[in-house]
């Protein structure tokens, strides 16, 4: 495994293996390449606008449900490579996150 430490010292590769043998054939695959990986904190829709910009979006029940620690890191990790993150709750509607 090849662990991945961004500038907030978050572990990428750090969660379980999984038991479905297609996808731990293709994370022993994906090391072999020296790529780093997680599946821990992924926003819950990848979506693409009507010009083609990749966005995503964590969705809440509510106002009150925060992000979990390891959702806001990926999404500011993603939002500091310029992909637009957005937290959605039906109160609030789309809230950004930024770097």
């Amino acid at each position: 495994m090849v662990p991945f430490y961004d500038t907030e010292g978050f572990v990428m590769g750090n969660d379980r293996r999984p038991k479905n043998k297609a996808e731990l054939a293709f994370i022993e695959a994906a090391e072999m390449k020296g790529w780093r990986w997680s599946r821990k904190g992924w926003p819950d829709y990848s979506c693409m606008t009507p010009d083609g910009q990749l966005v995503c979006v964590e969705v809440k029940p509510s106002g009150s449900h925060k992000l979990k620690h390891e959702q806001t890191r990926i999404m500011r990790l993603l939002a500091d490579r310029g992909i637009p993150c957005y937290r959605y709750d039906p109160e609030k509607g789309f809230e950004k996150i930024t770097a």
